[in-house]
């Protein structure tokens, strides 16, 4: 269950990973959409993995297409490339295209991937989250910590560098093809 705090905060050395201040760092909060960084975590993953690859086409299901805003506007049945989903997550944060990734990789259940979100949060020593979604909508049971937060953003960066030059070389959002 998440608690109300009126702030947290964990700020660390980014190369050692060692705290350097902390507030509340291990309150379990709604973590909205820094969720994304977890879904986002996974999607380099299964590349790394050659599960899929930037050109694969995930489809957009109805689920994924009803999101609430922030969205990209993506349409029940369309398919789009796991490229332009990543570059929507990350820089827009559209919940439609978060949702669309976890449902492509879960196997077409979000439930699941939000499963595999979890596990891998546990095996990144991130022990007080717990993911229900992928794009981080209020959800019952899904929270995590500044500290958890801290530690997947410094594993996102240290694990995937690829993702600073990936994301330059993306066509800009208005070049998506719908």
């Amino acid at each position: 269950m998440a608690a109300s705090a009126a702030f947290a905060a964990f700020v660390m050395d980014a190369r050692s990973g060692k705290e350097i201040y902390a507030q509340n760092a291990d309150t379990r909060l709604h973590p909205a959409s820094l969720t994304k960084m977890m879904t986002l975590y996974l999607a380099f993953t299964a590349i790394e993995r050659g599960q899929v690859r930037l050109d694969t086409k995930f489809l957009v299901s109805q689920h994924a297409a009803g999101q609430q805003p922030s969205r990209l506007g993506l349409k029940a049945g369309q398919r789009i490339e796991l490229r332009y989903l990543i570059r929507a997550a990350a820089v827009k944060s559209a919940n439609d295209a978060a949702t669309t990734i976890g449902e492509g990789l879960g196997g077409g259940s979000e439930a699941v991937f939000a499963r595999q979100m979890t596990a891998m949060a546990r095996n990144l020593g991130m022990n007080n989250s717990n993911f229900r979604n992928a794009n981080g909508l209020t959800a019952e049971g899904h929270y995590s910590t500044a500290r958890d937060m801290s530690t997947l953003g410094r594993r996102l960066f240290y694990d995937f560098p690829s993702i600073i030059r990936f994301s330059r070389a993306v066509r800009p959002m208005r070049a998506l093809p719908m």
